[in-house]
């Protein structure tokens, strides 16, 4: 199985770091299946702009993450990242799958539904004022995707933060990368300004203590998320 999509030119930043973000936009943008031939090294180096070293070395991280299959005297083919567990490479499936993504929404759902229900009840006033600003930042910036992404997952690290349950802290960190592809498809479908309704309604309830709200809001807002990734 081959493929004639060109790769994109590496910038001078980290070329390393460049060289293995294009073969992710390749592998992923292109959705290339499991077993799909990349171009040659010498093609891949041409196309992106990189010395053989840097590419070499993109490879070989690409592969360490499971992105790739490198074999002696064979061409790097795609490797099959459905059943990888890593954080990075299940970031990748999201990209890759609305399915996934509809599965990640109800891990979610059982997760944050039991956050917010003792963030309620032991939040401190210092947590509350992080998350108001956090909200604050995404009213005044509706227009600023990533911005908006980057505060909603603040605002739940916080309130992860306010349950006074470290399991639940570290259970969160572990996965909030995953998380932020989540919210990114969410904003993208829905727009950004039901999304930050939603937040308000959730720290508001915080703020007031209020258990019983706060999971009808955190409700509404899953199912929100929910509902825009079933329409797309």
């Amino acid at each position: 199985m081959t493929n004639n999509k060109k790769l994109s030119k590496a910038k001078p930043v980290d070329k390393v770091e460049q060289a293995l973000a294009a073969l992710h936009e390749y592998i992923v943008d292109g959705e290339l299946e499991p077993g799909t031939e990349l171009p040659s090294e010498s093609e891949m180096v041409e196309q992106i702009g990189v010395s053989k070293f840097v590419m070499r070395e993109a490879l070989r991280v690409a592969q360490s993450q499971g992105l790739v299959e490198i074999s002696q005297g064979r061409r790097t083919r795609v490797a099959d990242i459905s059943i990888k567990p890593a954080a990075g490479l299940m970031n990748l499936a999201l990209k890759r799958s609305n399915d996934l993504l509809l599965e990640l929404t109800e891990a979610r759902r059982t997760l944050e539904i039991s956050m917010v229900q003792l963030a309620a009840k032991r939040r401190t006033d210092a947590q509350v004022k992080a998350m108001e600003e956090t909200v604050a930042m995404m009213e005044n910036h509706q227009g600023d995707l990533l911005l908006c992404v980057e505060k909603d997952i603040e605002f739940h690290e916080i309130m992860a933060q306010a349950t006074g349950n470290r399991v639940f802290e570290m259970i969160h960190e572990s996965i909030a990368e995953l998380l932020s592809e989540s919210r990114r498809e969410t904003m993208l479908r829905c727009g950004v300004d039901l999304p930050v309704a939603e937040h308000r309604r959730v720290l508001d309830a915080i703020r007031e203590q209020d258990p019983e709200e706060a999971v009808a809001a955190m409700s509404a807002h899953l199912d929100t998320a929910e509902l825009s990734l079933k329409q797309n």
